[in-house]
């Protein structure tokens, strides 16, 4: 497990780089922490670093958004799943198509029937103004 921080107005870019190493269509990212602490801020820059021109906006409400960049991304977002459990999974795990790229906020929301993921983000707001990102399944850290 590799360990970040970044403050809290701090550029994601770098870590967002670190994460994407050696990463493409079919790879799984997970993405957890609590409201606020990052999770789309995140997705938006690794959408910019793969060459995403629309705005990355955080698909709550759609559940799953999906980018065109030099490779497709695809964005989920399971919160609202906390409350309204989804009746079939089979729809939304269409989504996950080998094709894509995919970020997946809340994760353990679709324990069940997310397939592993490829690596896991662990984010932690912490009293100092940091964001703390663990990193599992990370490559050789980049110096940050």
């Amino acid at each position: 497990m590799s360990l970040y921080a970044v403050p809290l107005d701090g550029d994601l870019t770098p870590i967002a780089e670190t994460i994407l190493r050696g990463l493409g269509p079919g790879d799984v990212i997970h993405l957890s922490g609590p409201l606020g602490a990052g999770k789309t801020a995140l997705v938006r820059a690794a959408c910019e670093t793969l060459g995403v021109a629309e705005p990355v906006t955080s698909p709550t409400f759609a559940l799953a958004h999906r980018y065109a960049g030099r490779i497709p991304v695809v964005h989920l977002d399971l919160y609202r799943l906390r409350d309204q459990p989804l009746r079939d999974p089979a729809d939304l795990l269409g989504e996950l198509t080998g094709d894509a790229l995919a970020f997946v906020e809340w994760p353990e929301v679709g324990a069940p029937w997310l397939p592993p993921p490829t690596r896991r983000v662990l984010i932690d707001l912490e009293l100092d103004g940091a964001r703390r990102f663990a990193v599992d399944g990370d490559p050789a850290p980049a110096s940050l």
